[in-house]
């Protein structure tokens, strides 16, 4: 009867526990983290001399045809031109880069921004991960903890004499 009580309390305690890692909602990437986002596209682009400079602001980017994403605009000179990138507060990219020269052209190589449309950095699911690991493994001790009590009562089960009275 003891091991039953011990399941049920471990069972409802680890329920209790993965659901609140798993109800924790991404948060919003602040203006620091999308200026740490945008070194780092620049960085995995092979952008030379970037500087990530100026102030963040939030604005809304709408895809033709799409739904209004909430964004940061960082914007960030490579060598020495200036370009905006539009990161999302939500997500995992950059939806936009405005980097039209006023004479024609672009900042970055045709190479360089097709590795930028790729480049993927989950700052905010970082975050997530680190707030779910503690409840997670207390789910998981929980759960290690009732399979080792089931595989004693087993043991202790099939060892006790036949004529022994199981305790109650």
């Amino acid at each position: 009867m003891r091991i039953v009580v011990l399941v049920v309390v471990v069972v409802v305690i680890g329920l209790v526990a993965g659901s609140y890692a798993a109800a924790q909602d991404p948060p919003e990437l602040t203006p620091e983290d999308a200026r740490n986002f945008t070194r780092a596209a620049l960085s995995a682009v092979e952008a030379r001399n970037f500087v990530v400079e100026g102030d963040v602001r939030a604005e809304e980017f709408t895809p033709e045809g799409g739904s209004p994403i909430p964004v940061w605009v960082v914007p960030a000179k490579v060598s020495g031109q200036q370009l905006e990138l539009h990161v999302m507060r939500f997500g995992d990219r950059a939806v936009l880069l405005n980097d039209a020269l006023p004479d024609g052209g672009f900042v970055l190589t045709p190479e360089q921004f097709e590795r930028l449309e790729r480049f993927r950095l989950d700052l905010a699911g970082e975050q997530v991960r680190e707030r779910r690991r503690a409840p997670a493994l207390v789910a998981g001790l929980l759960i290690l903890l009732v399979g080792v009590a089931l595989l004693v009562s087993v043991a202790y089960q099939r060892t006790r004499p036949a004529d022994d009275p199981a305790p109650a």
